[in-house]
């Protein structure tokens, strides 16, 4: 059976003498994995639409064991960002979120379009970190784990007069004055501007975010706070997290 969908390629691996293992992660179809055959010889029909992060339309047929991909078309290619090595790492990191977070062929056409939205954007953002870490908040709302950041995860208290706030990381979201007293085991003190912050993110379209700049030690805070929380509610550790670090 053929059958025919946009995608987004996440992973492209080498596999035996000229064929290639690709994860995509499609619109209609959820995450698929697909092998091309005969990719690797210099005459190749496939050119670079199965580099990681190529938005092509695919057509693929169903095998007994993987599908097999047919027939591609380029859209849009997100590989040429790799001539500027710092905003290609975050787009790598994007599509290695996804890949990591999702399952095999659960359908998200909400979180392909922020895929697809969040790499068209990264290569001509301000702040490309600001812009990865709002990708990541996003992605986390749509897939169910969006934090409380108006009332207390807890007991439902209203929190926003608070002056001092705590975030909870494994509750996911802030603890009200009187829980923190009870217990305060995983809990990170946060500032205020954080959960302004981050609130903010959640109703903010990235074509905005990718226009905007926050101070350094802002997106320090930030960048802590998201990397714990996706670390806990995944309990997987990222490979391209690593190498920004040395960015």
């Amino acid at each position: 059976m053929l059958y025919k969908t946009e995608g987004i390629v996440l992973k492209s691996m080498e596999y035996e003498e000229a064929d290639k293992i690709v994860t995509i992660y499609t619109k209609n179809y959820g995450k698929i994995t697909a092998i091309a055959k005969g990719v690797r010889k210099t005459k190749s029909k496939f050119g670079s639409s199965l580099e990681i992060l190529t938005h092509s339309i695919f057509l693929l047929y169903k095998g007994r064991n993987i599908d097999i991909v047919s027939q591609t078309e380029i859209l849009e290619s997100f590989f040429s960002a790799s001539k500027e090595i710092i905003k290609f790492a975050f787009a790598a990191n994007c599509v290695e979120i996804v890949n990591k977070l999702t399952e095999e062929r659960e359908i998200n056409i909400g979180l392909f379009n922020l895929l697809k939205e969040v790499l068209h954007y990264l290569r001509e953002s301000n702040d490309p970190k600001l812009l990865t870490l709002s990708f990541k908040w996003q992605t986390m709302s749509i897939l169910g784990y969006r934090p409380s950041l108006n009332h207390c995860c807890r007991c439902n208290k209203n929190i926003e007069d608070h002056k001092k706030m705590y975030f909870n990381i494994k509750e996911g979201g802030l603890v009200c004055d009187n829980c923190i007293v009870k217990d305060k085991e995983g809990c990170v003190k946060v500032s205020i501007y954080f959960n302004k912050l981050v609130k903010k993110i959640l109703i903010t379209s990235l074509s905005t975010i990718s226009n905007a700049t926050i101070p350094d030690e802002k997106i320090k805070e930030l960048e802590k706070i998201t990397n714990l929380y996706i670390a806990y509610h995944s309990e997987k550790s990222f490979k391209t997290d690593r190498f920004l670090k040395f960015l």
